[in-house]
């Protein structure tokens, strides 16, 4: 449970210290250090080993830090650290680097040695947050950042001004603010164009918020069902002609890895389908490999159940996320999206150029479409050529725009 009571009345209490409040002298630090995929840890081990894991992190936490820093539980397997009278910034990230390595220390739990996987994040005021609230945001939003990083750990790479407020959002959700963009999708072989991805791009009344900064607000304040409702019919909504006039057209969605866990999700995307008389074979749901990280049972099987429908399921940014392979087995995937980097550095890099041959070689022998993000140089796409790739996407055919304008450009070649 939360005390945040008592976690405020720290953080407070270790501002008051602040040696100094310049830029690169932060007054104070948090760091927020929890447990990932507890789920799946319980139900291997139990809930009373979950219990003892609890115990066991605050013991090594109380240990690994200095007498002034204070350790307050804010859930299961969940710490807040609060690190008074830093000298810099660069002592909060030495401070996660060190709970990050103490964390991947096996710990024992119920006479056994276990490890976990643990994340840590990082946050320093004034710099990164203006009030307490706002500190353990960033430090929490880092800390979900730390599972993408190899050490897993991360400090809040927050810029000046890229809050958004719940109600902020809500109400552009409600007044229908945000636009969709797509991005045409061709050929590889021949340059025909097959398909569009959706983006959501939101202009406020203080200019575009980038979707990282919205998409993140919205998993973290309840409002990614609405988001994704409105993302679905309103992609829908554009597409739908193009896409029962031309057989074979797709357009895809991206989901994020909450959204695949938010209940009824399948019945929702079934629903709208049906609604704007589109066949789910037009349809694509595009997942990143973190959304494996969370709850990697639960997502198998709601894009199994998903597929079953006739809804075509993409892996974007194939090769960046998650380590193990297990969830290609687990459920069939339709599409492998290779990220755009790997796409970039293939030029004058032979190791990468053989990795997007290997990844193109996956995807077909699991009977899935190899698509090419990023694409932005001819040689990109005649080294794809030759490798065997599907599809691409990417400046250099094509630049996301708003629905209609894309529409609009793209009918001669639906109609030819």
């Amino acid at each position: 449970m939360l005390n945040r009571d008592t976690l405020y009345a720290t953080i407070e209490a270790a501002r008051l210290q602040a040696p100094g409040t310049g830029p690169t002298t932060p007054a104070m630090g948090l760091l927020v250090v929890r447990a990932q995929r507890l789920r799946e840890f319980e139900r291997l081990f139990g809930y009373v080993a979950s219990e003892r894991l609890q115990v066991a992190m605050a013991d090594r936490l109380e240990h690994a830090l200095r007498r002034v820093d204070s350790v307050v539980s804010i859930g299961e397997c969940a710490f807040a650290v609060v690190l008074p009278q830093l000298h810099d910034r660069q002592h909060a990230a030495l401070a996660a680097s060190k709970v990050a390595r103490l964390m991947r220390e096996p710990f024992e739990v119920l006479g056994r040695s276990m490890r976990a996987s643990i994340t840590v994040g990082g946050a320093t005021w004034p710099e990164d947050a203006a009030s307490a609230d706002e500190l353990c945001q960033r430090a929490d939003a880092a800390c979900a950042d730390a599972v993408h990083q190899r050490e897993r750990h991360a400090l809040s790479s927050r810029g000046g001004g890229e809050a958004v407020a719940h109600d902020a959002l809500h109400d552009a959700l409600l007044r229908n603010q945000l636009q969709v963009y797509l991005q045409p999708i061709h050929a590889v072989a021949g340059g025909q164009l097959l398909g569009f991805e959706s983006l959501a791009r939101w202009q406020s009344d203080d200019g575009w918020i980038p979707p990282s900064v919205f998409i993140a607000v919205a998993e973290q304040t309840g409002l990614i069902d609405e988001l994704t409702r409105w993302s679905i019919n309103a992609t829908l909504r554009h597409c739908a002609d193009a896409l029962r006039a031309q057989p074979g057209l797709t357009c895809s969605i991206n989901l994020s890895p909450r959204a695949v866990l938010e209940h009824g999700i399948v019945e929702q995307i079934g629903s709208s389908l049906r609604i704007w008389g589109v066949p789910p074979q037009a349809l694509i749901v595009e997942i990143t490999e973190t959304a494996f990280v969370e709850d990697p049972e639960t997502t198998a099987s709601v894009l199994g159940e998903l597929h079953a429908t006739g809804v075509g399921i993409a892996i974007d940014d194939y090769g960046t996320g998650y380590s193990s392979l297990s969830y290609l087995r687990n459920f069939p995937v339709t599409e492998l999206k290779i990220d755009r980097s790997f796409v970039a550095g293939m030029a004058g890099n032979p190791r990468c150029e053989q990795l997007v041959a290997a990844m193109i070689e996956l995807a077909h022998r699991l009977g899935a479409t190899a698509v090419a993000e990023g694409v932005e140089q001819r040689e990109e796409l005649e080294a794809l050529q030759r490798l065997g790739c599907d599809r691409y996407q990417g400046y250099y055919t094509a630049r996301p725009g708003p629905a209609d304008d894309v529409l609009a450009a793209a009918r001669p070649a639906l109609e030819a």
